[in-house]
């Protein structure tokens, strides 16, 4: 099934912060870094993002084939690319609750929208990704997975530098 690693990434961020008090989650290692409830939110934006544009994607005329990209070196963290503006997060604390609710209904829209189509369509229809550019929307689905891969790395060294 074509959305089981996005799950199985989603499952080992929620085992990393499992346990963690809401005041560590909002806690930021340092002024310019994300807090763990940051880079939560900026999941959730993301996931939101890439939902609303393979929808607009099915929408429209065009049926170019794409190669495959290479996304995965996305796990790569000695690389760093700043999100753009619409997937920052905001910079005031948040409670877990809401960020937890809010990443659900953007993993449950994103899973809907991959089991709703058939993936020779999804291999038909693309847009662009900011570093590795156009992608078809199974790619990006997938990349959701290795983004968020990439994140629970991120989280897991923010646990490690507040010694939680």
């Amino acid at each position: 099934m074509m959305f089981e690693r996005n799950d199985e990434i989603r499952n080992q961020i929620w085992e990393t912060v499992s346990g963690l008090e809401e005041e560590q989650l909002n806690r930021k290692p340092s002024p310019e870094r994300w807090s763990i409830m940051q880079v939560l939110r900026h999941l959730n934006l993301m996931e939101n993002v890439i939902t609303n544009q393979a929808r607009l994607a099915l929408e429209k005329e065009q049926h170019v084939p794409v190669d495959k990209k290479p996304y995965e070196l996305s796990l790569d963290r000695s690389r760093s690319v700043e999100a753009p503006p619409h997937v920052q997060p905001p910079a005031a604390p948040e409670s877990l609750a809401d960020v937890r609710s809010d990443l659900a209904s953007s993993h449950r829209a994103l899973e809907q929208f991959a089991q709703e189509h058939d993936t020779a369509l999804l291999r038909s229809k693309s847009f662009p990704h900011p570093v590795f550019g156009e992608m078809d929307l199974a790619q990006w689905i997938d990349f959701t997975s290795y983004h968020e891969e990439r994140h629970l790395g991120q989280i897991r060294e923010i646990k490690q530098q507040l010694g939680l």
